[in-house]
């Protein structure tokens, strides 16, 4: 796992101690904490501004859809933008690129290095039979109880299954859920070649 996971992990976990370690009073003090975390209604509200969306508010598909494409849902891509900072758009690991590119290989529509103004030119392009026609495409996949399945190998944790609660625990601490953490450690990889190409990341400046 990579360095930004295991980050994200450590301020999922604090205590420092393995969950296997732990007795149950450590465990059940720290669920807890994050039950704290998603029972608060402005932490598990969907900030995806797709709001025409089939899935929009639906974490389970949504999360589903995007997974299939070893993409990232738009409430968690917010990690990915912060591992790409500073880094030319020709360079990153642009990881939506495989869902906007499906079935456009040759329409010239997609630039890997655009993603905004290839998502633009994509939706000007499709009359509304082809815009219906991608969208039911996407719920068969959605809908797909293999795409469904939970992943996460953590199976006794209270949000086992339950994406809503999953995405807005792990959103909170700034990291992804266990079943989408191989993606950000392919960002990681290629972000990391970058900079080492470069002599090392330049050191954020100080406000003082």
């Amino acid at each position: 796992m990579g360095r930004t996971n295991d980050e994200h992990l450590k301020k999922l976990n604090p205590t420092g101690i393995p969950w296997e370690e732990m007795t149950e009073e450590q465990q059940l003090t720290l669920r807890k904490e994050w039950d704290k975390i998603v029972s608060d209604p402005k932490e598990l509200y969907c900030t995806c501004p797709r709001t025409g969306c089939r899935n929009n508010h639906n974490c389970v598909q949504c999360m589903s859809l995007h997974r299939y494409y070893d993409c990232l849902t738009d409430c968690l891509r917010f990690v990915e933008v912060k591992l790409d900072e500073g880094i030319p758009m020709e360079r990153v690991l642009n990881t939506g690129y495989k869902m906007q590119n499906d079935g456009n290989e040759d329409s010239g529509l997609v630039d890997a290095h655009d993603p905004d103004a290839s998502r633009a030119r994509l939706i000007q392009a499709m009359d509304e039979k082809a815009q219906i026609a991608l969208n039911d495409k996407w719920k068969k996949i959605s809908q797909n109880p293999k795409n469904k399945a939970c992943r996460c190998q953590n199976t006794d944790c209270w949000y086992h299954g339950n994406c809503v609660k999953c995405v807005a625990l792990h959103r909170h601490y700034g990291g992804v859920p266990s079943c989408v953490r191989y993606i950000i450690d392919d960002v990681e990889k290629v972000a990391d070649a970058y900079w080492e190409e470069q002599g090392g990341k330049p050191q954020a400046k100080s406000d003082t």
